[in-house]
């Protein structure tokens, strides 16, 4: 079941730095916050957000809650071998708390090991703090400072990340409100990693604020990105490519310059729909001037067939003079999304731009995993059928593509052919010809060959878009059931591309939603 919270436009203290295009808002030294809503003993200042969470700024600008645990990056100017501090500013850490230390490809803290969790042993200061590897262990000697991309993530007392990138500029110093869903009643609970640990209620960050507009738009929306499969051998973010709407051709004879009126048969669009313009010829002109190639126009006064158009999203209508050519071409933004990655696999796809006037959903293209190259010869152990792989991300099972690169082939493989990783160590791998083999250790007998260097490549990550589920053109169906607090649910794998939405406090009117990119504004 669901409740409404208690905290629906609570002010937080402290003052907040929202940086453009960044996940992470930071918090300044006076920037905790009792969490009010926590059962049973917490730390003092534990942090009120928690995911799903609506923060709003001092321009009204609306993000969602993703975490808690923001990854910083720590440069090796932050890391003091002759202390042991590693500086990160207003960190909000606690002793004995978890923090996880990755160095993101490059050379891990000496001392430390990459993509391994360590702990809080001391609080220098609101900025600096040392650690320790087992909770309440000695402090860590810390002998070299590691690279410029590494991080640290934990549960912070002043900074958190949200959903998708923050899109105004940076915002310094603001002052929050926050608002929250429904709560999950179901006897869920969360350890933060704080001591003593904290249970809290659980909030569903895929719950979301529904208002009127958002109920009737979306439908030529990206507004999910779904994993059919995750990969193989990732170490790092791949490119997300989201194919590009079609364009749509108007000809002269479905321009009205009497009424401004443009006709395209069951275009299932909606108010506010962006499209770019591109004549083709002569261009269209209007009352206030020619309409320029690559210029911005708004669909407004839309029904089943037929739409007029603004310069801006609710602006007033062009009044038409000159209806241009019969090669008019309006086109909708292409949406983008944002890949994140674990363990050597894709963990999920973000829609960080919607994009406008996608008739069906579009195909999307993400990246290939780099190859891993080794030496034939030396890397390669004929007495233990081992493949030194320094610092590999793959895991057992993981299908890898091999290749000789124009070389020769080595004894028991096949260029081009697919095999299973076995997972020795971090460094090293073994080769099945089964998925079934790797898992039960049977690996091919191989030789080492000549001394060149060869590849494996792990799997690509595939994914389905899904478009919202709006009204559509018509106006006569809607699939999100009513305004109020919905939750959605995304599918994945087989299910890839389903969408489903559930009305768990249906209102009136609705005011303060955050989550444009789920259920875009109509």
């Amino acid at each position: 079941m669901s409740s409404w919270s208690m905290n629906d436009g609570t002010a937080l203290a402290g003052a907040y730095t929202f940086t453009q295009n960044s996940a992470i808002v930071q918090g300044n030294s006076s920037a905790d916050v009792p969490d009010a809503n926590t059962i049973g003993s917490k730390p003092a200042g534990f942090f009120a957000l928690k995911p799903g969470d609506i923060v709003i700024d001092d321009n009204g600008d609306k993000v969602r809650v993703k975490d808690t645990q923001p990854k910083r990056t720590v440069a090796t100017s932050a890391v003091n071998t002759s202390n042991d501090r590693i500086t990160i500013t207003n960190h909000g850490f606690v002793a004995n708390q978890e923090v996880f230390y990755e160095a993101n490809g490059g050379t891990a803290i000496a001392g430390l090991t990459d993509e391994t969790t360590f702990f809080v042993k001391a609080v220098a200061s609101a900025n600096a703090f040392t650690l320790s590897a087992t909770e309440g262990g000695a402090v860590i000697d810390i002998t070299g400072t590691g690279n410029n991309a590494q991080t640290f993530g934990g549960t912070s007392t002043k900074a958190f990340t949200v959903v998708a990138p923050f899109t105004p500029s940076t915002n310094s110093g603001s002052s929050v409100t926050m608002t929250r869903p429904p709560i999950d009643g179901s006897g869920k609970t969360t350890t933060t990693g704080q001591s003593p640990n904290v249970t809290t209620a659980v909030i569903d960050g895929n719950v979301l604020g529904i208002t009127g507009g958002e109920a009737v738009g979306g439908v030529d929306n990206v507004t999910s990105i779904a994993l059919s499969s995750d990969g193989s051998g990732y170490g790092s973010a791949p490119s997300v490519t989201v194919a590009a709407p079609t364009a749509r051709t108007i000809t002269q004879a479905n321009i009205d310059e009497t009424t401004n009126v443009f006709t395209v048969t069951g275009h299932n669009m909606r108010d506010g729909t962006k499209l770019t313009y591109t004549s083709n010829g002569t261009n269209i002109v209007h009352s206030g001037g020619t309409l320029a190639d690559s210029t911005a126009v708004f669909v407004r006064d839309r029904t089943e067939n037929t739409f007029k158009l603004a310069l801006s999203a609710g602006g007033t209508a062009l009044d038409i003079t000159n209806d241009g050519n019969d090669s008019n071409s309006f086109v909708g933004d292409t949406a983008t999304g944002t890949a994140t990655v674990s363990g050597g696999v894709l963990t999920g796809v973000t829609v960080t731009a919607v994009g406008s006037d996608y008739q069906s959903a579009p195909s999307v293209t993400i990246a290939a995993p780099a190859e891993d190259t080794f030496n034939a010869q030396s890397a390669v152990s004929t007495a233990n059928d081992t493949i030194t792989l320094s610092s590999h991300v793959f895991n057992t099972g993981d299908a890898v593509t091999y290749s000789d690169k124009g070389g020769t082939v080595i004894n028991g493989l096949t260029d081009a052919g697919t095999f299973f990783i076995i997972k020795v160590d971090a460094n090293t791998v073994k080769l099945a010809t089964t998925a079934s083999n790797a898992v039960a250790g049977t690996a091919i007998d191989i030789t080492a060959g000549s001394s060149e260097n060869h590849g494996l490549t792990g799997a690509t990550a595939t994914a389905t878009a899904s478009l919202g589920l709006g009204q559509d053109g018509d106006n006569n169906t809607s699939e999100i059931a009513h305004v109020g607090w919905v939750k959605k649910t995304v599918g994945t794998g087989g299910r890839a591309g389903r969408v489903h939405y559930e009305t768990l406090v249906a209102a009136s009117s609705m005011v303060g939603d955050a989550e444009d990119i789920a259920t875009p504004d109509s």
